[in-house]
């Protein structure tokens, strides 16, 4: 769920919460023997740990699911609530439909190397290796994203791991040769992107489009 807030002139700011909403109630019977409504919240339990330790950011969750429930299922719900004990959820869950992203396929080419400047960045569990993030249009917000990233001693795109998600890409070598690991400026559309590896130049090229489009 993506959620803005807003506080008088001030710009707005947008959260991600980890949490995913049912597609429909189901009935179920609560421990006094009365019917009610179940409706299931699937969070990331990574989250589920920060709402445990931040009260103020349970009640912002909260509030969050009660909007969420009465906008999508069209519904009036009572400021009313009870964290059960030693008790996740009520009644059989129901399968969740989870957006996942396929990961960009990597096509491999050959041409003459072409130097480049680079931008050198070091120390972490692999190395990084050398990268550099360009936009088009160069001014203003970018239609798409190009990183270019230097991979020597890589002959084949087949040794390669790419992620790309929302806002960030990962780069794994195999094995272990490299790992990059990076926030991306703008946000971006995972199953928009594509990749090309020249196994000449040793150079990984891969194109995103954002979200500004």
């Amino acid at each position: 769920a993506v959620v803005s807030t807003q506080s008088t002139g001030m710009p707005a700011s947008q959260y991600r919460i980890p949490m995913s909403i049912g597609d429909k109630a189901h009935a179920e019977v609560d421990k006094k023997g009365t019917g009610c409504s179940v409706y299931d919240i699937a969070i990331n339990p990574n989250y589920i740990q920060t709402l445990k330790e931040e009260p103020a950011f349970m009640n912002f969750f909260l509030q969050v699911v009660y909007e969420g429930l009465a906008s999508k299922f069209e519904i009036e719900l009572d400021w009313d609530w009870l964290v059960l004990k030693n008790r996740s959820h009520v009644g059989r869950i129901r399968p969740h439909t989870i957006r996942t992203y396929r990961k960009p396929v990597i096509q491999e080419v050959s041409t003459p190397a072409t130097p480049k400047k680079r931008t050198t960045k070091h120390t972490q569990p692999a190395p990084k290796p050398d990268y550099i993030v360009l936009q088009e249009p160069t001014e203003g917000p970018p239609n798409y994203l190009i990183i270019e990233v230097w991979l020597p001693g890589i002959e084949s795109s087949s040794k390669l791991t790419l992620d790309v998600g929302e806002d960030r890409l990962t780069l794994h070598a195999h094995p272990a040769m490299y790992f990059l690991d990076i926030e991306l400026p703008y946000d971006v559309i995972p199953m928009e992107s594509g990749a090309q590896y020249d196994t000449a130049s040793q150079l990984l090229t891969v194109a995103l489009m954002t979200t500004e489009v």
